[in-house]
């Protein structure tokens, strides 16, 4: 009989019992197994390091993916130097308007001409903020509520707190939707939103708000409106379409001044002619109560 060295299999144990034995074969059936996986496995991924790896897109990389409330909005970008656009004529203003200087939308490229006029925190003023939109075709634009917002939003620190009443006016650039909104900041102010309706060449949208705390006329957002004017720079498209604009003035818009000239000298009230015959008045009905 050959004797086993130490360390050498011996094989099962004929000896042992035989369900035994059938355990130790099952043992080492599943560890070759194993380790045939294991040789596949590796070998897999040697043949994958060698392949070009598809990048799978990011979550949201594609814009109509992305959900609107997640959508940052990005400021407006400022353009180079160029002369205003468009002014506001308004000679009898006690503050006079101001032009920033002209930008480009980020999500549609289009320029943009802000005007404005006081201050949100100079509550004994009027405070107007205009933006001017110039378009190649006519075209839709977000709601009046979602404009506001997102004007208020964009540098001015502002938010709109609450809304009220809806209207609609007529104005030389056509009719424009208003909206009464508080503006709510550094202070809070009640002001009319206002913005085209049906824009053409040109798309107009801002806010007018009036002094102390209370919300303007609708016919003082039309005469407003009646004071836009082009500053220089502009196509010959747009020249036409001022043209046009300039023929639907509203004539009880004009100036006090134009206003006063065809006036009857004394026939305002508070005039000159008139204290001075409330005065004479006076003088008779004292001289009268003197009588005996």
């Amino acid at each position: 009989m050959r004797t086993l060295s130490q360390g050498e299999d011996s094989g099962p144990d004929l000896t042992a019992p035989a369900k035994h034995r059938r355990s130790l074969l099952s043992v080492r059936n599943l560890a070759r197994v194993a380790g045939a996986g294991m040789a596949i496995a590796a070998l897999s991924l040697v043949v994958q390091e060698g392949r070009p790896r598809a990048t799978l897109p990011a979550v949201g990389a594609e814009a109509g993916m992305v959900p609107a409330s997640a959508q940052v909005v990005r400021a407006a970008r400022p353009l180079a130097e160029t002369a205003p656009r468009f002014r506001l004529d308004d000679p009898e203003a006690i503050e006079p308007p101001r032009a920033e200087a002209a930008r480009r939308n980020p999500a549609s490229g289009r320029r943009e001409d802000v005007v404005i006029q006081g201050g949100f925190d100079t509550i004994e003023a009027s405070y107007l903020r205009l933006t001017l939109t110039e378009l190649s075709d006519p075209e839709p634009g977000p709601s009046l509520f979602v404009t506001l917002a997102r004007r208020a939003a964009d540098g001015q620190a502002l938010a709109v707190i609450r809304t009220g009443e809806r209207s609609t006016i007529e104005t030389k650039f056509g009719p424009m939707e208003t909206l009464e909104v508080t503006l709510g900041g550094d202070g809070k102010r009640t002001c009319t939103g206002f913005g085209s309706l049906h824009p053409g060449a040109i798309r107009l949208d801002g806010w007018l708000c009036a002094p102390l705390g209370q919300a303007p006329e609708p016919r003082a957002i039309t005469c407003l409106l009646d004071k836009v004017a082009l500053n220089g720079q502009a196509s010959p498209e747009m020249e036409a379409a001022f043209a046009a604009f300039e023929a639907r003035r509203d004539p009880g818009c004009a100036s006090p001044t134009a206003r006063a000239a065809t006036r009857e000298i004394g026939s305002e009230t508070g005039s000159l002619a008139n204290r001075g015959t409330r005065k004479n008045e006076a003088k008779l009905r004292r001289s009268r109560e003197a009588r005996p």
